[in-house]
């Protein structure tokens, strides 16, 4: 049996020429080399304007910071980090920024880029400018799937998979976060390292003969400061969320459908986040109101 293999790439989401995104001195955060090509930018006491207040443009934010620089995170949305995330995750999130000197505008529109041969600042939907030596946009990554389209295969916010990895085109298979593939009575495509190893794994195996069904089990983290965000699961739907404080300032958020445990955000708290994930993975749900109580030994919730 002959394989072939070939990459399908992630493209982030720039801004439009039209309104200044083609000037020198605009940055999006994808590869090593992208990060190569900012670090001259990034001296002590210059002005950063970060674009996106989601994970990709907070990390930006809390690095930005660390180094020095003057910080100001645009968010178009009422809040940062409203499409993944509950509003107590963003509070607790924005207060860190805050704390670190990093000022962050939300449902602040951008309008145009200042500048004519490099970028200069920005000029805000309300007509409002600041100054800027040099932007970062994190606005979220578009799958690059030209290439399967061209080739007649099946797309779905993606290239489509089914539950084995397999394309609609014979012998042709896909992972990664470029895959969209069903999950619980719906189709997903996730954007993570931990997903692109593990269904990668399963693909292979696939590839060989296995015969082996891809049950993703969501997890992500975001490292910020001091601080380290880890999730796990998926909170879409949730209509309940509860609150759990740990150690040491340690806080996680748990996520409930009725009675059923979705998911869990857990800032400096990894016993939480371990135990959160083995229960969403095992499908166990334990009782709110036990998850709420500090004295509850989380560990014994697992037998």
């Amino acid at each position: 049996m002959k394989l072939h293999a070939h990459i399908v790439r992630i493209a982030p989401r720039r801004l439009p020429a039209a309104i200044g995104g083609h000037l020198p001195g605009v940055h999006t955060v994808r590869t090593l080399a992208d990060v190569d090509a900012m670090r001259a930018e990034c001296v002590a006491g210059r002005r950063v304007v970060i674009v996106g207040g989601g994970y990709i443009g907070l990390e930006a934010a809390s690095v930005a910071a660390k180094l020095g620089l003057d910080v100001t995170v645009l968010e178009m949305a009422p809040r940062i980090l409203q499409r993944v995330a509950a509003p107590e995750t963003s509070d607790y999130i924005r207060a860190l920024h805050k704390a670190h000197g990093v000022k962050i505008m939300e449902s602040t529109g951008l309008g145009r880029l200042l500048g004519e041969s490099r970028v200069t600042g920005v000029r805000l939907s309300d007509g409002r400018e600041l100054p800027a030596d040099f932007l970062i946009v994190g606005v979220g990554i578009t799958p690059n799937t030209s290439e399967a389209e061209a080739a007649g295969i099946a797309l779905d916010n993606g290239i489509a998979t089914d539950a084995f990895g397999r394309t609609s085109a014979p012998g042709v298979w896909a992972a990664g976060d470029c895959a969209s593939f069903p999950w619980q009575g719906g189709r997903i495509r996730l954007e993570s390292v931990g997903n692109a190893i593990d269904q990668a794994e399963v693909v292979a195996e696939n590839i060989l003969g296995a015969g082996k069904e891809y049950i993703a089990a969501p997890w992500f983290w975001s490292d910020q400061y001091d601080c380290k965000l880890q999730i796990a699961g998926l909170n879409t739907g949730y209509d309940r969320l509860v609150t759990r404080p740990g150690d040491g300032g340690a806080v996680s958020f748990w996520y409930y459908r009725g009675n059923r445990l979705l998911a869990l955000d857990a800032m400096n708290d990894a016993r939480a986040y371990m135990v959160g994930k083995r229960l969403i993975e095992t499908g166990k749900s334990p009782d709110p109101a036990t998850i709420a109580d500090p004295a509850t030994n989380l560990k014994a919730l697992l037998k």
